[in-house]
């Protein structure tokens, strides 16, 4: 083996390591020493080839499309070969593979999107990702003879990466994953995936109540700015200029911190979305202004609060790792679903399944993540209304190609 390949071979490592460290444990627990140790690789090695934390996400990055597309080439030639395929059965089977074997390097790459927005260098690896994965797509499409494939494929991606964000935080097996663009998410009043965080009452009296809030903020901007990884009482009493204890105060637990923040940017983002909505005659609802309302609703939470919106998303993540998140998440997931359900239904009252109002906030969580990861691409925003009105219209129609 040449010295060449043999670096080539090394960097491979170091990135699939790293990969395993950002799926297990989230990119704040991503350094040097934890990626040489996931490795077995000296500390030298990776400072050797990687000179920040920075690089070493990049090459994970890179290393995912590589397999990704590896895969996918896989794929096109077994079908090429093999019996008829069509679609929405390859689109089951990215889902099917997402809740089994490839459930670490989903959430890796889910990190690593998440996190793409906050940096221009991480924007264009973002970029690169979705146009090279877009192009995929496209070839798949057309390989499986799908008559609109540019827009079917863009939907597809839209959907598959929103609908990693349900499965992965509550844990769906394969029968659940892939049934959620066909049957929507099963909910489960009674039922309780694992214990819950405790919440804790807020402290009586003005100054608490102010106190509390500022650590709340701090905890949001942390959030927002870094992840859920980099909240810490150091961080947030800093952030908020408190003491060191005040937070503990408060939260006693960490977990407690991040679980009232996600309950609060959630609350933000249904409150920005009825606001959005406001004004809208539910009574003769159409489907023009239902379009044209979500599209305007969706450019705003992507160019005015991207960063807070894949901060509601990042908590998502924890809950693939943290099983007490899940019963908070679970319900905001419901919760949406029961609200775009009762728009389809507005629309129309017979056909509306809740199928359609999983597959519409899968989509919009799709949408957001590309636009907001990939720096808010005009052409992106620009074209909002035109995939909405197709979505939304071949799902009131029944011909969307999920069959939902």
């Amino acid at each position: 083996m040449t010295r060449q390949k043999r670096s080539a071979l090394r960097q491979q490592e170091i990135a699939d390591a790293a990969i395993a460290v950002i799926g297990e444990q989230g990119l704040a627990a991503v350094t040097h020493k934890m990626v040489a140790d996931r490795a077995g690789v000296s500390l030298a090695a990776t400072t050797y080839y990687f000179e920040t934390k920075n690089d070493i996400v990049a090459e994970a990055s890179s290393q995912l499309l590589h397999h990704y597309a590896g895969s996918l080439g896989r794929f096109a030639e077994r079908r090429q070969a093999g019996p008829a395929f069509d679609f929405r059965a390859f689109f089951v089977r990215i889902l099917a593979n997402v809740a089994d074997g490839h459930r670490f390097d989903t959430l890796a790459w889910c990190e690593i999107m998440l996190d793409a927005a906050r940096r221009d260098a991480t924007r264009r690896l973002a970029r690169s990702w979705f146009d090279r994965v877009h192009g995929l797509w496209l070839d798949i499409a057309a390989l499986l003879g799908v008559a609109d494939g540019e827009r079917v494929a863009r939907s597809g991606l839209d959907l598959c990466i929103g609908l990693f964000f349900t499965i992965l935080p509550l844990a769906l097996d394969e029968a659940e994953a892939t049934a959620l663009p066909f049957a929507g998410l099963r909910e489960r009043p009674d039922a309780v995936d694992a214990p819950g965080l405790e919440r804790i009452a807020p402290r009586e009296g003005r100054k608490a109540a102010e106190t509390r809030r500022r650590v709340l903020d701090a905890a949001i901007d942390i959030m927002a700015a870094e992840g859920p990884g980099d909240i810490t009482y150091r961080a947030v009493a800093d952030r908020a200029g408190l003491t060191r204890a005040a937070p503990t105060y408060h939260f006693p637990a960490i977990e407690g911190l991040i679980g009232e923040v996600q309950v609060e940017l959630f609350e933000r983002t249904k409150a920005r979305y009825r606001e959005g909505l406001a004004g809208l005659d539910r009574a003769a609802l159409d489907e023009e202004p239902l379009v044209r309302r979500t599209a305007a609703i969706m450019r705003r939470e992507a160019s005015d609060f991207g960063l807070l919106g894949l901060a509601d998303l990042a908590i998502r993540l924890e809950a693939a790792r943290r099983p007490a998140f899940r019963p908070i998440v679970r319900a905001h997931i419901e919760d949406q679903n029961r609200a775009w359900l009762r728009i389809l239904r507005q629309l129309d009252p017979e056909g509306a399944a809740p199928a359609g109002a999983m597959i519409l906030q899968a989509l919009c969580i799709g949408k957001l993540i590309r636009i907001v990861a990939t720096g808010g691409r005009r052409t992106d925003l620009d074209r909002l209304r035109e995939e909405l009105a197709y979505d939304i219209g071949a799902i009131l129609s029944g011909t969307h190609w999920t069959g939902c």
